[in-house]
Formats: structure tokens, sequence, C-alpha cells
């Protein structure tokens, strides 16, 4: 086997870098706070106000209706909240009471696909 001089330095420069020592606070790896970037659809702040907590059903249940109501405009459907998989099929965490969840992930689709569907 035949290796370069630039080879060796460039192995040797990654073996060294991955054993480089990193400060404490890099080590850790970032903390998602999804709740902090996420961008809420038009409409989501008068429909479902928060004080500081997030509202995680809510949330998913209007974006996830927005996108469909809007898609649904687009494509020239009727309004059809009710009638597609989202609205349906809503991936429940786990702990969380299914009937619960269902109740308020739907009433939140609703709202979200209405105010997309109708541009308010």
């Amino acid at each position: 086997m035949i290796f370069r001089k630039d080879t060796w330095a460039s192995v040797a420069l990654a073996c060294a870098l991955s054993f480089s020592v990193v400060p404490a606070g890099l080590a850790q790896a970032p903390q998602s706070d999804d709740s902090a970037s996420w961008s809420a659809p038009r409409g989501y702040d008068l429909a479902y106000p928060e004080n500081g907590t997030p509202n995680m059903v809510a949330r998913q249940g209007y974006a996830a209706g927005f996108n469909q109501g809007q898609a649904d405009v687009s494509r020239g459907q009727a309004f059809r909240p009710t009638e597609n998989k989202a609205y349906a099929h809503a991936k429940i965490p786990k702990g969380m009471d299914k009937d619960q969840f269902k109740t308020e992930f739907r009433e939140s689709f609703v709202k979200g696909y209405t105010n997309a569907y109708k541009g308010q």
C-alpha cells in the first residue's frame, strides 16, 4: 500500500480532532425546544391563546387542519374538514388519554382547517 504524506497528515488530524477535549457546555447534545421556535399558522393565537405553556395537542391539530384546508382550497375541493385521514388518524402520544386527545385534536383540526379554507 502506498500512502502519501498528506493522506497520513489528514488521518492524524482527524484522529486528533476526534479525541480533543470539548468544554462541558458543548459536549451535550443541544436540547430541542420546538415550542419556542414553532411558528403558528394564521389564526392560531386567537383560537388558542397560550400563556407560557404550549398546548401541543392544539398546535398539532390546528397546524394539520390548516395545512389540509390550504391544500383543499388550492385543489378546488369542497369544505369537508372531517373527511380526511389526518382528522381520523392522529398519532396519539404515549401516556395521553386517547379520548381526550382525539377530542382536542379534532376540535383544533377543524378550527385550523376552517381558518385556512375561509382565508381568515
